[in-house]
């Protein structure tokens, strides 16, 4: 079975993080080399990680020169700080920083804004898709040998105790009554 475009474009993302099955990797691999369209958009889509990586590690260089502690302070505790989970104290001082620091408030800014982006566009694709597309694409394509849904080990351990509980409650409860 030949992959269309429009599955080219769930699968791009799969692709480029290495998490396709090696059958569906050398299938995604042939369309690239057939079809110059997608081969365009696979070629803008990594530029555009590879600008983005590269504009981290810019970022990163900047901030390691400009104030070593206070902003990297800052910044490993933004994202807890706009999650509410910082203690009282380390909130203050997120707060005082970001008050005497005109970088650090357009930066906290910014955050909310994209934060509020993806949450309205979450809860609008929630609201407006039925189904995981990604996933029936690729189990269409590929239904022996697909991108691996498995659950996690931490998981299935914990799964296994409870269920053991339950059989030994369960047990005891029976001794118990008779």
């Amino acid at each position: 079975m030949e992959i269309t475009c429009a599955q080219m474009d769930v699968l791009i993302s799969f692709y480029i993080e290495g998490d396709l099955s090696k059958s569906l990797k050398a299938k995604v691999e042939e369309h690239l080399k057939m079809c110059a369209t997608c081969r365009a958009k696979y070629d803008i889509i990594k530029s555009m990680l590879m600008d983005l990586k590269n504009s981290f590690e810019r970022k990163e260089k900047v901030y390691a020169k400009a104030d070593n502690n206070g902003y990297r302070i800052f910044q490993d505790n933004l994202s807890a700080y706009i999650d509410n989970e910082l203690p009282a104290e380390e909130s203050i001082k997120i707060k005082k920083f970001t008050i005497n620091n005109k970088k650090a408030r357009k930066e906290l800014e910014d955050t909310y804004n994209i934060r509020k982006l993806m949450n309205d566009s979450f809860r609008k694709t929630k609201s407006e898709v039925k189904q995981d597309f990604s996933k029936n694409i690729i189990r269409q394509l590929n239904p022996s040998d697909e991108y691996c849904f498995a659950f996690h080990p931490v998981l299935k351990v914990a799964v296994a105790f409870v269920m053991t509980v339950l059989a030994l409650s369960a047990i005891i409860i029976f001794s118990l009554t008779l």
